[in-house]
């Protein structure tokens, strides 16, 4: 572990059950050198954005915080929560519980596969080890009076390294599902220095690395709401995908008063196929 402030491990998933219209992104971010850890855990409803966010003290434990709780039990992972969530249009709290399985699909995609010692150092200081995987998600979630059975997909990732908010200048965390059985991550990091593109187009065989990206953003008014982008792969194919943003929540970021995230749900198309998934950009904060 390094001696830097800001080394994080960091431990994130989300999902997205397309019957009932749901979206769930967390994570838990621990930084033993500043004796922090964190959590934010959102939901996504038609028409309702539900939220909670915390930081304590490290632990032994960097798995758990303030009622959220990632457990690996062989293949697959047990997400809990039990507590509080405030309804963001309302700002009023509400009694939530969340039990699902998130069991993966594709071999863990370890990202170093995906970028030359250039890409590497220029993304140091934006978590250097990163693991991504998708997988399906069943179980439970109660938000207030809403109660859903969750079967859906999703994506996990897993990082080690200085997690500095303020180094890049932007990034696009972009992945989807499709027919349970292939999905993508393209992540493309700018920072002062150029820009660093990875991800996988993956299946329950294989991962296959990406190495380029070509991508453009439409917007509404300032908000993001569409992308199409091609990913090119290492073995040589290229997969267009065009997307429809459904909706978004916006977290202004820990540790950094510059920076905004924006977590989106996405309908996206990929070789004539549906899927959905998050896609997530960090951007400067804009004032007026």
């Amino acid at each position: 572990m390094s001696t830097e402030l800001d080394w994080n491990e960091s431990y994130y998933f989300n999902l997205y059950d397309s019957v009932n219209d749901v979206t769930v992104f967390m994570r838990i971010g621990n930084k033993p050198n500043r004796n922090e850890k964190s959590m934010f855990l959102y939901t996504m409803e038609k028409g309702r954005i539900c939220g909670m966010r915390n930081a304590v003290p490290c632990d032994d434990d960097k798995r758990s915080c303030s009622g959220l709780t990632f457990t690996e039990d062989g293949d697959h992972w047990n997400i809990s929560y039990n507590g509080p969530m405030m309804d963001v249009g309302k700002n009023a709290p509400l009694a939530a519980s969340i039990q699902v399985e998130w069991t993966p699909i594709n071999p863990l995609m370890d990202y170093h596969d995906c970028v030359d010692e250039k890409g590497a150092q220029l993304s140091s200081k934006t978590a250097s080890e990163h693991f991504e995987q998708f997988g399906l998600v069943k179980g439970r979630i109660v938000l207030g009076d809403a109660d859903y059975a969750i079967d859906g997909t999703g994506e996990r990732d897993y990082s080690e390294g200085v997690r500095d908010w303020g180094s890049p200048k932007m990034w696009l965390w972009l992945n989807s599902v499709y027919d349970n059985s292939i999905g993508f991550n393209a992540t493309k990091l700018s920072t002062q220095m150029g820009d660093v593109d990875a991800g996988y187009v993956g299946t329950a065989e294989s991962n296959d690395p990406v190495i380029k990206i070509d991508v453009e953003l439409g917007y509404d008014k300032d908000m993001p709401s569409s992308y199409d982008m091609t990913m090119h792969c290492k073995s040589g194919k290229s997969y267009g995908v065009k997307a429809r943003i459904l909706r978004y929540a916006t977290l202004p970021m820990q540790g950094s008063k510059d920076m905004m995230l924006i977590e989106t749900i996405s309908e996206t198309v990929m070789d004539g196929r549906t899927g959905y998934g998050i896609a997530e950009l960090l951007v400067p904060v804009k004032r007026n």
